[in-house]
């Protein structure tokens, strides 16, 4: 008696789509060789300037870091030999640069994209060795390109983790350097801030009285809305030279004071 015969189903289509597969698997593997081994052909730097369109860093700068790092001019470079991961976490340990975004376009130009930090207030230092805050409260290098409050006194030191010690008064000195910076009217009108050794805030004004007194930093809006008061009603009253000393530290007071009283 003869055997039985078995017949195997074959899904045409499967195996097509298989193919289909692998054909395009080996072809972007092949294309994607033949790109790491093209050249770069160029270098676009782009800096996101300051409202003031100020810049605490220059395209050179940053062209120099990625030679550097390279070990040789981008010009000459392959596309294998950049990392760009690398790149971007080194550009931005640098101290003036908030973030950094690098690409390649597919005409083999790398573009890198850079912001800046936003310096709000400067911190004098004893020692000479000043130092900008920026809205974060990181530490930015001094240029002579920003005009912004500068802070006098008895500042506490400098940490990175100082944002977590309330002791340290940089706190005090960022949130109010960030309503300054905030306020069109406020940063128009304070030149410096002083902190005197119980850590209270004297702000001197770029016109009019020697001196602001603001106590502590508790009821920092309240006392801001004072001043904005004061400046809005009373000095079309009595004027802008009137007092020497405008005392804010009192709860729901504004008391004026001239140099001879």
């Amino acid at each position: 008696m003869a055997g039985k015969k078995t017949y195997v189903s074959i899904d045409f289509w499967k195996i097509m789509r298989l193919i289909l597969s692998v054909l395009l698997t080996c072809f972007l593997v092949f294309s994607i060789s033949v790109k790491l081994n093209t050249p770069i052909d160029g270098l676009i730097v782009q800096i996101e300037e300051s409202a003031e369109g100020k810049k605490l860093i220059e395209e050179k700068e940053i062209k120099a870091i990625i030679k550097h790092d390279l070990g040789y001019d981008i010009n000459i470079a392959e596309v294998e030999q950049l990392n760009i991961y690398r790149l971007e976490s080194i550009l931005k340990l640098n101290e003036r640069i908030d973030n950094v975004e690098i690409y390649l376009d597919k005409r083999n130009i790398l573009h890198v994209k850079v912001e800046q930090k936003l310096p709000i207030v400067r911190i004098e230092m004893a020692n000479g060795a000043d130092y900008y805050l920026d809205y974060q409260g990181d530490k930015v290098p001094v240029t002579d390109i920003y005009r912004v409050p500068v802070v006098t006194g008895n500042v506490d030191n400098y940490t990175i983790l100082f944002r977590n010690d309330k002791k340290n008064n940089l706190n005090s000195v960022l949130e109010l350097a960030k309503k300054v910076h905030d306020d069109e009217f406020l940063s128009a009108l304070i030149e410096q801030i002083n902190i005197d050794s119980n850590n209270e805030i004297t702000l001197i004004p770029k016109i009019g009285r020697d001196k602001i007194l603001i106590g502590q930093i508790e009821n920092l809006d309240e006392k801001f809305y004072k001043l904005k008061t004061y400046y809005e009603r009373g000095i079309k009253n009595i004027g802008l030279e009137k007092f020497d000393e405008l005392d804010l530290k009192i709860k729901g007071q504004i008391i004026g004071r001239q140099k001879d009283t």
